[in-house]
């Protein structure tokens, strides 16, 4: 048996059993049409068709870039071909293209780099394109087309979580030009950037940029309101958070700050930050992020008050609180009292 590296292409056919129950003949039909166009895409684009499996198909390349052109190239000729026609019987593809290593055998391919080439494709939304980092990593640069980072993703049957990016087509969204935008941008237009809530999932929010900061926070305040040794938190502009189902409840911890939580499980979610101008920003825990792992930290707050057996070995810059101006600032603009008299004695201190 073979091995070598392939960029895998897969594809199948999203709402195949619903198309059928609607009309069988004419699905039948739509689904030859679409198989032939991808299979002469793969060709053209110096791929192989491997196999058929119903309303699937499996593609192998020995160039990532022209697996992934494929893939958008079909999905644009899809898209074409649905227009005026009614959503509910529109023929959509999902697609998702891995790079891995496979397996060759009796005129198939196997392997780890298959199957989750097929995952991947799973993700995808309706005539869209997933791909994987390993993907992504080869083509960025190389192609005019956008993707947005859906971060990382637990798959069935994979060990690991993956990185996944998807294709946003400008006829997809409702209006206006593609705006660049940091790497894990989703389209505001479209739908959030990342999601987050509580642990019995009553309290929920949704953000549409980027975080202005990501970092550690091990000031005393941030103890006592999470129960850990340090926090961490996303920093976004309010404008860019909304929150939705149930109403969190606010706790003021400072005269510059309130902290929100579910008032049903008791989840620590945000800092609403406030004084002198009734602030612009929250503090989201990253705890309470979906995907947290797209939010690496980038600096630590309020080092005065690091336990000394948390080590954490990195080479993030330390920031002290009384370092910050602008923390200063804020504290200023209300008599700019001692942080820690707003703390019971016991508890000011951690050494």
């Amino acid at each position: 048996m073979e091995r070598h590296l392939a960029a895998i292409l897969y594809a199948d056919v999203a709402g195949y059993s619903r198309l059928t129950g609607y009309d069988e003949e004419k699905t039948h039909k739509q689904l030859d049409i679409s198989l032939n166009l991808l299979t002469s895409l793969i060709e053209k684009h110096g791929g192989q068709k491997i196999h058929e499996a119903g309303d699937a198909i499996l593609g192998e390349f020995k160039s990532v870039t022209e697996a992934v052109a494929t893939a958008v190239e079909f999905q644009r000729q899809m898209s074409e071909q649905n227009m005026g026609i009614p959503e509910e019987e529109r023929f959509l593809f999902r697609v998702g293209v891995n790079l891995g290593e496979v397996i060759h055998d009796r005129d198939d391919i196997y392997g780890d780099g298959v199957n989750l080439a097929a995952r991947i494709q799973e993700l995808a939304e309706p005539g869209n394109v997933c791909i994987s980092g390993a993907v992504y990593e080869q083509i960025a640069g190389k192609t005019d087309q956008v993707f947005d980072d859906l971060g990382h993703r637990k798959l069935k049957n994979i060990a690991q979580p993956v990185r996944i990016y998807q294709t946003r087509f400008a006829n997809l969204q409702s209006g206006g030009e593609d705006q660049p935008g940091w790497p894990y941008l989703t389209s505001a237009k479209k739908k959030p950037l990342a999601t987050g809530g509580c642990l019995c999932r009553g309290v929920r929010f949704e953000t549409f940029e980027e975080p202005i900061l990501v970092a550690y926070c091990h000031c005393r305040f941030c103890q006592l309101a999470t129960g850990a040794p340090l926090n961490a938190a996303a920093v976004y502009q309010k404008a860019a958070v909304r929150f939705f189902g149930d109403e969190p409840k606010m706790y003021t911890s400072s005269l510059i700050g309130e902290r929100g939580f579910c008032g049903n499980c008791g989840t620590t979610l945000f800092t609403n930050h406030y004084a002198p101008d009734e602030g612009d920003y929250y503090s989201i825990r990253l705890g309470a992020m979906d995907n947290l792992a797209d939010f690496p930290p980038t600096a630590h707050y309020g080092v005065e008050s690091q336990v000394p057996w948390l080590d954490i070995n990195d080479d993030l810059p330390r920031i002290r609180t009384d370092d910050d101006p602008e923390m200063q600032r804020r504290w200023a603009a209300v008599g700019r009292p001692d942080p820690a008299d707003q703390l019971p004695s016991s508890l000011r201190n951690i050494s």
